[in-house]
């Protein structure tokens, strides 16, 4: 089965991609690429539940926290993603400091490919949003 992968250069160091994507208010702000007013709900642990849920408290996927290694790895392990998509997959986000920039690596799957073709455009939504909201992160400690 196929997967979907995305990746972006980011002017930002790692913690503030990590920032990025484990600050509840702030996943709100990238996560609205695949649904407006998409939230999530989970402890940022590993192993913990996780569940998203959209702005009139529809659960949209549930899963586990998969791995949580701080500034390093994120995933999570879908065991349910809306009604019409089905079945299990996991989503991957890798961060890799470089000496000027970080790259954020996004993997999705495995999925059938008409699950990747429609989440490719709001995956590539996402990860643009979280390179502008790390780098804005980033430029504004540097002004403090």
């Amino acid at each position: 089965m196929p997967t979907l992968k995305c990746s972006r250069e980011i002017a930002a160091p790692a913690h503030e991609v990590w920032r990025t994507l484990t600050t509840n208010e702030i996943v709100k702000e990238w996560a609205a690429a695949y649904v407006d007013g998409l939230s999530i709900q989970t402890s940022w642990k590993a192993g913990d539940k996780v569940t998203w849920r959209t702005s009139n408290g529809k659960v949209r996927a549930t899963g586990r926290i998969a791995a949580y290694e701080p500034d390093r790895l994120l995933q999570f392990d879908y065991d349910e993603y809306g009604p019409a998509e089905g079945g299990a997959f996991s989503e991957t986000f890798e961060i890799q400091p470089g000496s000027r920039t970080t790259r954020l690596n996004l993997t999705a799957g495995p999925m059938n490919e008409s699950a990747v073709t429609a989440m490719r455009g709001q995956a590539e939504k996402a990860i643009e949003e979280i390179r502008s909201l790390a780098e804005e992160l980033a430029q504004i400690r540097r002004t403090r």
